[in-house]
């Protein structure tokens, strides 16, 4: 995390955890993969443990991870920690661990791990969030020995050089708006093929993004694009007004009526209320599952008449990682061709049972997300660095 008047106070944090407790307690951290390490922090922990899975389904696990490593604490092991740090910012969409570059790092070094059971207690990788713009961003790598803290460190360099020579992996191209708008019409025509599902990748609410960007909505209706379920759009005027109006209502529905922004642009279009729900939802499938989401009042939107768009509006900034966003409504994904979420990488998990991953499109729609990071303007990332600097140059071992 980062605060205002201090660039990295999960060290502080943990530093005053340890002048508190004193060098002689454990002191355990588990981090979400996507953290950016601080030399703060690693000096202040005995040991940090980093998911494992993005999309993020083994916290459970890294917990009781960091159990058992206490109790072996506990019980006299004295563990010794390396991290390094690479001149690497890769974007967020390069970050999946089911298969890729960061996949790969990943399951290396839970097989060097292994391997190394007897002196390795612990081997994390972070992926790190870039749009933090801060001094900790970098792909970090944290090594937790059993005893000797030079083989933490040179498990450490040999992950990280793995990673370094695979650094070009980390780019990725992807569909353009008009791209997924001519593959919409394809899918929608041929009901032999498999139905697809687009990421709005611009604009993720899980990563920062406004939940209201146009793009790709206005592009699909614009394209008169049929078979589409899209959601979910955070506008609560707009979900007051379609609660209002009632159920079955034809109106003319105006999306980011209350002023837009540079990327959330104001939409209208001829809807009708299909249907209305309170927004109290439990999750099913993935980062939601069996946990209680309360999305205010919420509404879906025909767009373009029977079979066209049918937009879900919400009331509560969240990403749609999870089908009951649509099945609360009594919506069935069987049922859509195309598929669009406001969701970067959660709804991989939410949504596999229909979609494979030759069937997931990240879309290049421009947002505060957006994966492409030469859009943006940075102020704080130590440079040069790697995709923004092609050039950057690391050496394992080098200070």
């Amino acid at each position: 995390m980062l605060a205002t008047d201090d660039g990295d106070p999960d060290g502080t944090l943990m530093t005053a955890v340890r002048q508190a407790v004193g060098d002689g307690a454990a002191v355990i951290a588990t981090l979400d993969l996507h953290a950016n390490l601080s030399e703060r922090m690693t000096g202040a922990t005995d040991a940090i443990i980093g998911y494992q899975t993005n999309p993020h389904v083994d916290q459970v696990q890294r917990g009781e991870e960091a159990a058992l490593l206490m109790r072996q604490m506990f019980a006299g092991m004295k563990p010794r920690q390396a991290m390094v740090r690479l001149p690497l910012t890769p974007p967020s969409v390069t970050l999946l661990t089911a298969a890729g570059p960061y996949g790969d790092l990943i399951d290396y070094g839970q097989r060097r791990a292994r391997e190394l059971a007897d002196r390795i207690a612990n081997v994390s990788v972070f992926g790190n969030f870039t749009f933090a713009d801060c001094a900790k961003n970098g792909l970090s790598v944290v090594v937790t020995a059993r005893a000797e803290g030079a083989e933490a460190q040179a498990l450490a360099n040999e992950i990280a050089a793995r990673g370094w020579a695979n650094r070009a992996a980390f780019k990725k191209d992807l569909m353009a708006i008009d791209d997924a708008v001519e593959l919409a019409r394809e899918v929608a025509d041929d009901p032999g093929r498999p139905a697809v599902i687009f990421s709005d990748a611009g604009d993720n609410p899980g990563g920062g993004g406004e939940g209201r960007t146009t793009w790709l909505l206005a592009a699909l209706t614009e394209a008169g694009a049929r078979g589409v379920y899209y959601g979910a759009f955070f506008d609560p005027d707009l979900a007051a007004e379609a609660h209002e109006l009632g159920a079955g209502a034809e109106f003319e529905a105006v999306f980011n009526r209350q002023g837009d922004t540079e990327f959330s642009k104001r939409f209208q279009a001829a809807a009708k209320v299909l249907h209305l729900h309170d927004g109290e939802m439990v999750g099913r499938l993935g980062i939601y599952r069996e946990r209680q989401l309360s999305l205010g009042p919420c509404a879906a939107l025909e767009i373009g008449g029977p079979g066209g768009i049918v937009v879900v509006v919400i009331s509560a900034r969240h990403q749609t990682a999870d089908p009951m966003f649509f099945e609360m409504f009594g919506l069935d994904i069987a049922e859509a061709r195309v598929v669009c979420v406001k969701s970067r990488g959660h709804f991989r998990a939410g949504f596999t049972p229909w979609f494979g991953p030759e069937q997931v499109h990240e879309v290049d729609t421009a947002g505060l997300t957006s994966p492409v990071l030469e859009r943006f303007t940075w102020r704080n990332l130590p440079r040069p660095v790697y995709p923004l600097d092609p050039e950057t140059e690391w050496e394992a071992g080098a200070t």
